[in-house]
């Protein structure tokens, strides 16, 4: 019988690990679901997305102290930072008065993510056999599926006994047993010290200022119609400017001109998610906004979505499935786009509020299995195109390229939300406009492909 991370003696530590991933998981979802019921009691319908937004620049700058503490602090230390910032985020969401608060304990829960998905894998590398890591890592991507299952249900269950408050308040109880299971593990671990990369700080401060161009961004395109034009237009090409900046940095090297090979598979995935996840988060917003559906039917969208990336994901592995790397993004491309195309026609078509649900799930399911086909394989096309002393540092890369590409897509169609809400005039057609958007986006990552493909004559890195 061959060993595997359940062993008895990693038994304690697969488990904690396990529970963590897993909050953070139902974290993720369940707050997704009943995010529209706090933005409407919140009155913040019109900047619904900044919530959003926040959390994943919050992620961006957690992933990047991640690195620098965990070899300095020890990785105990930053997995109790990571749940007790985790927990006191969420506590301040909870008890928000406003969208400003809100915004605030949804950032902390983001750097908590973020130091959170570093540090997870860190801890595989130290605590497991080489053997045992690809399980090991098979275990953490599973970690969040159940969450995926669950969370949608309980959000409602929780909104209908209670509010959407409850939501953020039973995370910091579901945090007690990962920590009782994970910590001593972790503290049985000798610190590793390791000098400081000569350019660490500089990326750090490369990160702050990303977020801050991004913030910005975001703040002109939630004011569109409110600010003079100009002054939209100004803010626009000052915060991108130094956005891209940041990304000589933070990215392979040739990634704003979409160089052959590293560079390209890393814009393509910041397309695809940019596409993908901005759409998504309106998805539950229209259905409880302009259908009436519930909190746990519209979390149920979700749910689907959730088993059905991951079906795609366990597809483009297959050893069966007897296509090209480039065939099979096309393939998941195509089909992610068409589940965003066609989401208006799944929720505004007219029928019962449960049919308008079950549409919803079969056609947002197909933009996700598409997804779980494209992440992946993109993943493996950036280490076959990397040295092997490049593979961290690349495959980081394409966790800042969903970032950035979440946040400017996500900014992007909020000001179609925001201009919608000048005159209290949200309607299907404007949710209808923001798919659209994101469906043209997520076609334009097609044109990606070609570059991938490209031969180059030496391997590009950051």
């Amino acid at each position: 019988m061959s060993l595997t991370p359940w062993a008895p003696e990693y038994r304690r530590l697969s488990t904690g690990i396990v529970a963590l991933v897993s909050v953070f998981g139902f974290e993720g979802i369940a707050i997704a679901a009943v995010m529209p019921v706090a933005a409407t009691d919140l009155n913040a319908i019109s900047n619904y997305a900044v919530t959003f937004t926040s959390f994943t620049m919050a992620s961006l700058l957690g992933m990047s102290f991640a690195g620098l503490w965990a070899n300095k602090l020890g990785l105990a230390k930053v997995v109790i930072f990571a749940i007790a910032t985790l927990a006191i985020g969420s506590l301040v969401a909870g008890f928000a008065p406003n969208l400003a608060v809100l915004t605030i304990g949804r950032s902390l829960q983001g750097f908590a993510l973020g130091l959170d998905l570093v540090t997870m894998y860190v801890v595989i590398g130290r605590m497991y056999p080489e053997s045992l890591r690809a399980k090991a890592l098979g275990m953490l991507a599973a970690a969040w599926v159940v969450p995926g299952l669950i969370g949608p249900g309980l959000a409602g269950l929780l909104v209908e006994i209670s509010s959407w408050r409850m939501t953020f308040w039973i995370v910091p109880l579901l945090l007690v047993i990962p920590t009782m299971l994970l910590i001593p593990e972790l503290k049985k671990l000798p610190l590793v010290p390791s000098p400081a990369r000569p350019d660490a700080r500089k990326q750090v401060v490369a990160v702050l200022v990303a977020i801050a161009a991004l913030a910005l961004f975001q703040g002109g395109a939630s004011h569109v119609g409110r600010w003079p034009t100009l002054n939209i237009v100004l803010i626009a090409i000052v915060s991108l400017s130094f956005a891209a900046w940041t990304t000589t940095v933070l990215m392979p090297k040739g990634f704003l001109r979409i160089a052959p090979g590293i560079p390209a598979v890393a814009g393509m995935r910041g397309v695809v998610a940019g596409a993908f996840f901005a759409a998504e988060i309106y998805v539950p917003l229209a259905l409880q906004e302009i259908r009436g559906v519930s909190v746990a039917l519209s979390g149920g969208v979700l749910t689907a979505a959730t088993i059905t990336w991951f079906a795609g994901s366990w597809l483009q592995g297959s050893h069966r499935l007897k296509l090209s790397r480039e065939q099979i993004l096309v393939i998941g491309v195509l089909m992610t786009t068409l589940g965003i195309a066609l989401i208006p026609i799944a929720v505004f078509v007219p029928n019962s509020i449960g049919m308008a649900a079950l549409l919803a799930s079969l056609v947002w399911g197909v933009s996700a299995f598409g997804m779980g086909i494209c992440f992946p394989t993109l993943g493996v096309l950036m280490l076959d195109k990397s040295l092997e002393a490049e593979h961290a540092r690349n495959s980081a890369s394409l966790q800042m390229s969903d970032s950035f590409g979440v946040i400017i897509a996500t900014a992007l169609a909020g000001s179609l939300l925001s201009v919608a809400s000048l005159n209290s005039n949200i309607t299907s057609a404007t949710f209808t406009s923001i798919w659209i958007f994101c469906a043209i986006v997520g076609l334009i990552s097609i044109l990606f492909i070609p570059r991938i493909q490209a031969k180059v004559t030496s391997k590009l890195s950051a």
